[in-house]
This record gives C-alpha cells, structure tokens and sequence, in this order.
C-alpha cells in the first residue's frame, strides 16, 4: 500500500508540474485584451466608436419609391422677338420697330419662322413639336427611386465637437416629375467646429425646407434640395438665440442644385440662360458674368422649448449680359440705338418665420398632441428672384404646373429693348403648413402659398403720328399664383413611412402691352388673346425605409 500511495502521490505532482509548466507558455487575457465596439453620442450624433479612436460614427439613410400622377392641359409658349413676325404686325395695322416689339403667344411650342397669311388667318410655315396641342406625347404618369446614404464622424476637442458629414443620393425614374435615367450626386458634405460650417450644408437664409410633401411649397428651400456651398460662422448667446454670418455659392451646386442665379427659362427655376420655353425668343438670353462675389446671408434664430423663429437677409450680386442684343445697335422705339445690354446691380432678399409647437391644453383643449405644429414664413426680394421662393415650387416650372398654361417669367433681371433698359422684378410669398398627428401613428399635413412678381419698366406705349399704338411692355407686368397641398401619412412600424400627398397650383397673368395675339395649335392666329392662367395638380404615392 506504501508502494502504491507513493507512486499515485508521485505521479499526481507530476501531472500538476507538468500543467503549470504549459500554463505559463500561454497568453494571459491581460496581454491580449478583446476591444468590443462601443456606443457612442457625441454632438448629439449617436453611433459606434471607431476602432483605435476617439471618432464616433453614424451610418443612416433612407430607401424611398415613388408613383405620380398628374394633368396635362393646354400649354402656352412665348415665342416673341421673332423677325419674322412682322407680316403679323403688318397685316394687323400695328406699328413695328426695327427688330419687332411685339408678343405672341403659341400653344405647343415655339414657332420657328412663321409668316403671316392674311387671307387664310393662319401662320405658313409653323412646324409645331409632336405633342400638338401639349397632350398626347406629355407624361401624365412617372416613377421614381430613390437611395440615400449618409455618414456622420464626430469627435470632442476643447472647443466643442468636430463634426464631418456626407451623404449621396442615387435617383432612377422616368416620366412626370422624375429623373431621366440614373444619377447619383453629393447631396451635402460639410465640416463644423467652433460654430464654423464649411462645405455643401443647408442654406442660413432659408427658415424651412419646402414643406411636408416631396414637391416644394413656397420657400427659398436650400434645406431639402439645391443646398449651396458655403462657408458660415454662427456665434451662441445662451437661451437658444444665435446669429450667423455666411457666404454662400450664387452659382450652380452641381446635380442637386442649380444655384441662386435666375436669368428665366424652364430648367427647374435655377441658373439657365435662355433654354426651354424662352430659347431663341423674347425673353432674350440673359447670362451671368461670372461669380463676382457669393451671396451674403445674415440670419437670427432662436430655438426653446414654445418653438422657434427666424429673420434673415441676402444680398446678391447680379452681373448679367443680353447676348441677343448686346453690341448690337438694334434697340429703342426706332430700333436702331445702340443697346445698353449689361447690367450690374445688388440684389437683395429678406425672410422671416415662427415655428409654434402645439401642445395639449393649448388652443382647441386637448385636440393637440406630440409632433404637432404650425409654422409660418415669408420672403420678399429685389432682383434676387430665387430667393422668393417662387421658381422652386412644384415642379419647379415656374407655375406652368405639369406644362398647362403659360409660365411666369421669374428672372433677377430683364433687357427691354424696346425701352433700351433694364426691368428690375420685386418678388415675393407667404406659406403656412398645419401637421396634426390623429395617432401615434397616422398624421395629416396641410400647406398653403400665396406669392407674385412685379415687373417694373412694363406698362404704358408709345403713339407714332399717322400710325397705331405700340405697347412697351413685353413681360407680364403682374403675375398672382397661389398652391394647396396636403400629406395623409402612416408609420405602421419604426422606420417605415407610407405617404399619399396632392398640390395643387393655379397662376393669373396680366396681359403684357405689347401682346398682339396668340397663335393656337392648329396654327389659327387670334389677334388679341391672351391666355394668362395657368392651374394644376399632381398626386404622388411614396413608400420610404429610414434607418
């Protein structure tokens, strides 16, 4: 037994010597630690700890796919200025200088070197586009997608968070109101510090985005869409007030926006030189000169609990040329002066809005609950006409909704060759929206809008001795336009929005002094007529995944 016990005492020591030999070979978790991913909220970002850093990051986004629907009605084009439309003004008893004052309007299109036949009434020549009378080949019906993906990088430092943000959009659709084909764009990307911002980030001028629905109500919207790159400081006062001083690009944003220039036409209401409707017609193609200095925006805000508001003001640099008549001796009522076609002035803007949260107990007792709100903005502008707020309605055709009627001519400036001067529009709008959540789970949007233009320079005539009258103005002098639109939408689960919305806008023109009729699609000429209205709605179905 004494044999036994020896040798199981022996080898047991063994076995543990042998043990702590091969424990003492491995790594301990001291020397390997495991580094988990950790959450993080810095700035008021949320998100996870970069790996060997301090830098927190966000990932987040939205899918979002859309169905459209629309009217399409009659459609009025300018086509003005064309000299050969003196057999027109001839046959009608009017006078006509030199180059041709008058205004026609034409319905389908433009009208490429019409003449006048005063036996049949009707215009020889005219090739009207395939759409005719602005229906048959025109979408009534789009589709639409959307992919957004974004990133935040946030870190503390001594004088506040370093934030970088960027985030792209891809966008596929065909028909009304969608892309043609496929884009994908830098949407925003900015850096702020210490109460700089620099970069592609949300304009300090506008107080609000376009609204509730995809399409824009009346606003200066560089919140949602056409942010302007910039460079902005905003000092803190405490108690939610700020004050920002900013420089802003005037000039185009790339895909995602056309800048603040507005020279008239129908490219969305941003930066264009005469194409679209108005190309090779009165109004004239007016271009900018070139970036001279950027916009300045100077804005007030304060935020608390109640809600919050906003005064704002732009200047704008408005440096532009009439490369239809510049260096050219064609203008003036004999048309044969010398034509001042260069124009450098300051424009300028200023926008103010209130934000009211609503609450219950409030107005209407307990009608009221979380989410519930009803803002108010307005903006009012001289020879700074983007900053109105009008040419970014809709679907940005400056009130020519879905191509009915006939646009508004929205422009910072406008060559009168008539007068041989300048015109300098005053624009401006006013927009309510209303949201009320019914439940948790279903709200309603209401919006609305009202706005104009004035065109300075545009009324009156002229009376030549021995002939008729001739009217001077060549641009509506007035236009009055006013939308409606509303949101039903339902977040059945987190992160998953189903929105159904309609707008509707209507636009009433007074008749320039200048107009001698219209031309209709079967190419009849109407001495006189003037179609001024324009109205439309458009409906859209969206189904959007946020994450």
């Amino acid at each position: 037994m004494t044999l036994i016990k020896s040798l199981l005492l022996g080898s047991a020591a063994g076995i543990v010597a042998v043990a702590t030999a091969q424990a003492a070979d491995l790594p301990t978790r001291k020397a390997a630690p495991v580094e988990y991913v950790r959450v993080c909220n810095v700035g008021g970002i949320t998100g996870w700890t970069m790996p060997g850093s301090d830098t927190c990051v966000k990932i987040s986004g939205y899918m979002t796919a859309h169905f459209i629907a629309g009217n399409a009605s009659n459609q009025y084009n300018s086509a003005s200025s064309v000299p050969a439309l003196v057999p027109i003004a001839t046959a009608l008893g009017v006078a006509n200088p030199g180059h041709v004052s008058q205004v026609l309007m034409v319905q389908g299109g433009n009208v490429p070197v019409p003449v006048f036949n005063a036996a049949t009434g009707k215009l020889a020549g005219v090739t009207l586009p395939n759409q005719g009378n602005g229906q048959f080949n025109r979408d009534e019906t789009g589709w639409n997608i959307r992919a957004n993906l974004g990133f935040d990088f946030a870190s503390n430092t001594a004088y506040g968070p370093l934030i970088g943000h960027m985030d792209f959009n891809s966008d596929l659709g065909s028909g009304l109101d969608s892309p043609r084909g496929s884009f994908t764009y830098v949407n925003t990307g900015y850096i702020t510090w210490a109460g700089i911002t620099a970069g592609k980030a949300q304009s300090f001028y506008s107080f609000v985005g376009g609204g509730d629905n995809w399409n824009n109500f009346f606003s200066p919207d560089q919140k949602g869409f056409n942010e302007p790159l910039l460079m902005a400081y905003t000092a803190s006062f405490g108690g939610g007030f700020t004050a920002t001083i900013a420089a802003q690009s005037q000039g185009t944003n790339g895909f995602s926006g056309g800048g603040t220039n507005e020279t008239g036409g129908f490219s969305g209401g941003t930066n264009n030189s005469g194409t679209g409707l108005f190309a090779g017609s009165v109004p004239g193609p007016t271009t900018f000169g070139g970036q001279r200095w950027p916009d300045i925006v100077g804005a007030l805000h304060v935020k608390q609990g109640w809600g919050e508001a906003q005064v704002s003001g732009v200047i704008h640099n408005v440096n532009v040329q009439d490369e239809e008549f510049n260096g050219t001796a064609t203008c003036g009522l004999t048309g044969a002066a010398a034509c001042s076609a260069g124009e450098s002035r300051v424009g300028w803007g200023i926008d103010a809005g209130v934000k009211v949260n609503l609450t219950k107990g409030g107005w209407f007792g307990n009608f009221w609950g979380a989410g519930d709100d009803i803002l108010f903005t307005g903006s009012y502008t001289r020879n700074a006409t983007w900053y109105s707020g009008l040419p970014d309605a809709m679907n940005g055709e400056n009130g020519q909704v879905n191509g009915n009627g006939q646009q508004m001519f929205l422009a910072d400036a406008y060559f009168n060759p008539l007068t041989n001067s300048w015109s300098a529009p005053r624009a401006w709008s006013v927009s309510g929206l209303l949201e009320h959540h019914w439940t948790p789970t279903i709200y309603t949007d209401l919006e609305g809008s009202v706005g104009g233009i004035n065109w300075s320079n545009m009324n009156g005539g002229i009376c030549l001795p021995g002939v008729a009258c001739v009217g001077t103005g060549v641009l509506s002098p007035k236009a009055i336009t006013w939308l409606i639109g509303a949101d039903v939408g339902w977040n059945p689960v987190t992160n998953l929005n189903f929105d159904l919305e309609l707008m509707y806008q209507h636009v009433n023109q007074d008749r320039p002094t200048a107009l001698i009729g219209t031309v209709l699609g079967s190419g009849a000429f109407v001495p006189g007529q003037w179609q001024g209205d324009s109205s439309g709605f458009q409906g859209r179905l969206r189904i959007t995944r946020y994450f």
